[in-house]
């Protein structure tokens, strides 16, 4: 799986699926990594383009100083999508990747189709 740099740490993220479909981008709760959007991703890359990533301090992806807020890994999230050209998306968030979806939804709305 790729790595990318973003503010400052290497994320590990993988995309996959239908090229030129719609993006969902899965995002993992505290303490878990993209593997637990498995399940989804098979179910859904036939139809569609997903894209996970292991949060700063998560999985594969490094571990830079925190504290880490809302604010960083939601920016982390934009940063990665504009260096794999992704310029809008779906967004699905579990736990801590839905408060990243509630902070996209008010700071990136326009980058956003959908946020669940």
């Amino acid at each position: 799986m790729p790595f990318i740099d973003v503010h400052g740490v290497c994320l590990r993220y993988r995309l996959e699926g239908k090229p030129g479909a719609p993006v969902i981008v899965f995002s993992n709760s505290l303490g878990t990594n993209l593997s637990m959007w498995e399940p989804q991703a098979s179910a859904l890359r036939g139809d569609f383009r997903i894209l996970r990533y292991d949060t700063r301090g998560h999985g594969l992806s490094g571990v830079a100083p925190g504290p880490y807020t809302q604010e960083q890994l939601g920016s982390d999230i934009l940063a990665l999508m504009d260096a794999i050209e992704i310029p809008r998306a779906h967004f699905c968030g579990l736990s801590m990747g839905g408060q990243v979806g509630i902070w996209l939804g008010a700071n990136a709305p326009q980058r956003f189709a959908r946020l669940v």
